[in-house]
Formats: C-alpha cells, structure tokens, sequence
C-alpha cells in the first residue's frame, strides 16, 4: 500500500504531537496511509504502554507501520526503521511485562504483527533482522500484503504464532485474529491505495477484516501451552504478587500430558515402596518425596534451564536460555536468563501447582542469581543454569527430574557421522551447530554441563590455526599456553588487563584466572565442535570434547 503525501507533513506533525499531549499523531491527520486507522485501538493501547518508558524517543507506534522515509520522522534513536516497529512493540512489551498488564503485552504484540505499509499493492515489507530483547516479539513478523505472494500462508503463520504468544502471557489467543488485514487488492492499481478505510477501527466496524485463521486452528496452535488461560484475571494471568490459588485457573489441567503424567507415576512408585532405584529417572523421583515445606511444583517436575546454540532457529552459534521443559514452561529463548527465571516463577504461581510458596521461594533463587550477574560471579553461560538448577533443587528440597542440559537444543540432528554415538537424551540435537549438549552426549554428564560458556564462538576451520572467534579477542600478552587446535581453532587468549578483574577473556573479565582458563576452554571447544558439525573440520565433536578436557586440564594453578 502506497505512502500519500503525508510525507512532507511528518516534520510538522512530530511538532504537533509534542504540544498536544497524549492525542495520537494519527488522529491529527485527515488523510494517510489506511492502515494506520484502521487498527487505532491497538495503535492507542500500545502508545500508552510504550510512553510508560520510552528511552529510544519513540514518537508514536503509528511510524513503525511507515515506510522508511516517513518512519524516520518519529523513530527517535532507532536507526535501522525497518526495524522499528519491531523496537516499538519490544519496548512496550517490556513496559508492560514489568506492570504485569497482559492487556499490554497483548497489544504489543497485536501492533508487531500488523501490516506494514509498502509502495505499491502486492508489494511485502521487509523483515526486521535484528533480535529483540523480548523472545515473545521474536517469535512474531508484521503481516505482509495480502496481494503478495504466499501471502495468504504467511499471514496465516504469523496470526497462529501471535496466538500462541497470547496465550503464553495468559491473554486470549482468538484476539491474535485483529491482526489480519484486509482483502487483496489490485496489483494494477496506479494509486497503490488496494483496499483500505480511512476511520478509527474501520476495519473492524465496517467488517473490511480478513481473519486468517479459524478458531479451531488457533485452538490447535495453542493446544497445551502453559499459562494462565484466557480466563483468568489479569493480574494473575501477568504473575502478580497474589496467593489466591482458587481451582478455577485455567493453566494447570490443559498441559498435563502423557510425559508429564509419567514421571508423576514413577515418583508414586518410589515413594511407595521406598526404593531407591539406581536409574536417574527413579532417582529424581525418590527425592521427590521430601518436599521443604509449602513447596509444591504440581507438574512441572523439570524446572531446569537448558543453555544452547540455534534454539528458537536462531544461528547455531548463538547460545541463548530456555526452560528444558516447554510443555509446562512454554517461553522462548532468551539471551537475558534473568528473563527466564522471572517468567518460570511466575509459571509456578500461575500454573503448576498454583503455589504462591513455591513462587517466592523461586524468586528469592533468582535474585541471588541477579545479584552474583552483577557482580561478575556469574556469567550468562552454562554457569548460570547450573546455579540455577541447584538453587532451586536446594530451595524446593526436590530433585528437578531434568538437568537442562539435554537437549533443548533446537532442531533435529542433520546426520553428522559421531551423532550415531550421542547418548538417547541427545535425541533433538541440533547436527548443523554445537552446542554444549553434544559435548554432554559424547563426553561424561559430569564435564559435559561446563562445555557451553559465551556465545558466538564459532570459528572457521578455513584458516590454518585461528583463536575461536578470534576478532574479538582481547590485544596485549597471551597467557593461555595451550597449543592443541583442532579443526584450526585455538583456545581463546586470556590476558592480564589489570584492574580489578585482571583476566580478559575477548570482551569477558574475571577476578580469578581459573574462571578465566576455563573459559578460553570452552570457547575452543564450541569453535572445535562446530567445525566439526558444519563438515568444514576433520576432527569430530568428541575430539572436540577429549581436547577441552586436555585444555581445562592444564591450567594453570592460582
């Protein structure tokens, strides 16, 4: 759809909307882009969201459905405007994630679906390539014209994936079908206008909306996510600080499933008879039986997180949190694990067993957590799923029935030749990048979880011997003396900076150099291992392994 004249009017427009409060800058204009209007109530709900903390100086969310020329007129400090809708509907989300308002995060994410305008009919926008710091707008695109091609199949994929976003903020799904647009136009028309309307909500008041989806399809794409429901009240739904853990929320019933329903059978079967099985699951089971007290985690028995590359189809090199469990814990990956751990407390309060204990309990884990990422105790690496695993274990005085550092991994194995190797709790690994699961797969559980540290560490066997990711890392005197570099990937520097954190590790410090070897360590083998998955190295991913374990084994004493 055609941009109007509008254009030449922005300037003076941003001046308006400065003097005149809170009144959207859509609304100032007689005529402009259709779509604009069309979708006002979701345009309104997230612009007084968004206002709440605006640090980008975002005028108003009505520019980010611009094209380019006109969307730099409002888009404050965002330079890439093909990506600002994206950054406005992330902000807003974030605003009201911290208010726990459901009604906004649901709007924000209604607002980063809608079509964004482009030059002519037929004619699809382009996609934002950066990634937000919310993994629910990750999961979701804008609308493309219904005139372009595939449109019909990708509207209908970007509505169901906005549905599931719905529901997992406990918001109701079926408002993920006001996100459609309108009918195809003509590809001929000279105006590029194609079907539009020019009032507020028009395209729901004059029934112009082409729903993309059916209830029934939305009902399936939602099928077993972990929320709070549509049904529950909004501050429950956000994780409010409440104790009512009344038997009308909607979350816990509908995830239960054959998986989850198993491991509460073998958990019966241990406390029955007392055994204390020597297999993990039964194991996991056992101590499940001495809950500390008010503790009650209902279903979701597996509150690991699993930290690896390529979840959610980001790159392979990319390594990001996530819950092990995504039936119980439904949340997208997350380069912030804090995220992670906020939205998994709040799940057991919301859903799980409704436990207001067991909630606070977690929250008082992940503060620790925060407050040693402050201090640099840890770092948003294996390390901190570890630490979060055994936190909660010591806190909840229950064995998690997972360890997260399976396979949480993010697509299906790609066929390389030591996959045939890997232990069956590696089963979804991802062939095509490494991760530290493999390392879990083809090395010793106990090593396997320290393997995945830093993310982005992938490295070209191309070159004859280069450092893992080696355009980052830190000038001046190396002090890794490790020489073993296999698939030509070497073990990252580690350099004495001074300063309190004396120890660099490329963009890393540390205080204690153990931690700082250690890293180097890791990063070598994360290089090593996906060299060896790509095929562009010789070595395999459990060489990789048996040389990370060469390399921890040489450092250096403090």
């Amino acid at each position: 759809m055609q941009i109007q004249s509008l254009y030449a009017l922005l300037p003076l427009l941003v001046g308006l909307m400065g003097q005149t409060g809170a009144v959207p800058i859509y609304t100032l204009i007689k005529r402009e882009v259709p779509q604009e209007k069309s979708h006002a109530s979701v345009l309104t709900a997230v612009q007084t969201v968004l206002q709440q903390d605006n640090p980008l100086g975002i005028v108003d969310p009505v520019f980010g459905l611009l094209g380019n020329a006109a969307a730099a007129a409002g888009a404050g400090q965002v330079i890439n405007t093909d990506c600002l809708q994206q950054a406005t509907a992330d902000q807003a989300f974030t605003n009201a994630k911290a208010a726990n308002d459901v009604a906004g995060m649901t709007a924000a994410l209604t607002y980063r679906a809608l079509e964004r305008n482009t030059g002519q009919v037929g004619l699809a926008s382009v996609l934002c390539t950066e990634t937000p710091v919310n993994p629910e707008i990750a999961a979701i695109t804008q609308h493309q014209d219904p005139a372009s091609a595939d449109a019909a199949a990708t509207n209908k994929a970007i509505t169901l994936a906005l549905a599931q976003q719905i529901a997992a903020v406990g918001g109701d799904p079926m408002d993920a079908l006001k996100s459609g647009t309108f009918a195809p136009g003509d590809v001929n028309d000279p105006t590029g206008k194609g079907n539009s309307c020019d009032e507020d909500d028009c395209i729901f008041t004059q029934n112009l909306l082409v729903e993309d989806a059916t209830e029934e399809e939305i009902n399936a794409a939602v099928a077993g996510i972990a929320s709070t429901g549509a049904g529950a009240s909004t501050d429950t739904a956000a994780g409010a600080d409440t104790t009512d853990s009344g038997a009308t929320s909607a979350g816990c019933p509908a995830v239960v499933d054959d998986s989850t329903s198993g491991n509460s059978t073998s958990t019966d079967t241990a406390t029955g008879d007392g055994t204390a099985a020597d297999t993990s699951d039964s194991t996991g089971a056992s101590t499940n039986t001495n809950p500390a007290a008010g503790i009650d985690v209902g279903q979701c028995t597996d509150f690991s997180i699993t930290f690896a590359g390529g979840l959610d189809n980001r790159a392979v090199d990319e390594f990001t949190f996530q819950p092990t469990d995504l039936t119980n814990f439904n949340h997208g990956s997350a380069l912030n694990p804090s995220i992670i751990t906020q939205f998994m407390c709040d799940t057991f309060v919301n859903a799980c067993a409704n436990s207001a204990t067991t909630r606070d309990v977690c929250k008082t884990v992940a503060a620790d957590l925060d407050a040693q990422l402050a201090s640099g105790a840890l770092q948003r690496d294996q390390g901190f799923a570890d630490a979060w695993l055994d936190g909660l274990e010591a806190a909840f005085g229950i064995q998690s029935t997972g360890t997260g550092t399976g396979n949480g991994a993010a697509a299906a194995a790609t066929g390389a030749a030591d996959d045939t190797t890997d232990d069956t709790t590696d089963d979804a690994e991802d062939g095509t990048g490494a991760t530290a699961n493999t390392a879990t797969a083809t090395a010793s559980a106990d090593t396997g979880a320290e393997t995945a540290a830093a993310a982005g560490d992938a490295a070209s066997a191309a070159t004859a011997t280069s450092v893992a990711d080696d355009t980052t890392a830190a000038s001046g005197d190396n002090l890794q003396t490790f020489s073993e570099a296999l698939n030509g990937v070497a073990a990252t520097p580690v350099i004495n900076i001074g300063d309190d954190r004396p120890f660099q590790v490329k963009t890393d410090t540390f205080v204690n150099s153990g931690a700082a070897f250690q890293r180097s360590c890791d990063q070598q083998f994360n290089g090593c291992a996906n060299a060896a998955n790509s095929g562009s190295g010789d070595a395999s991913v459990a060489e990789c392994s048996a040389q990370k374990e060469r390399c921890s084994a040489a450092i250096p004493q403090a």
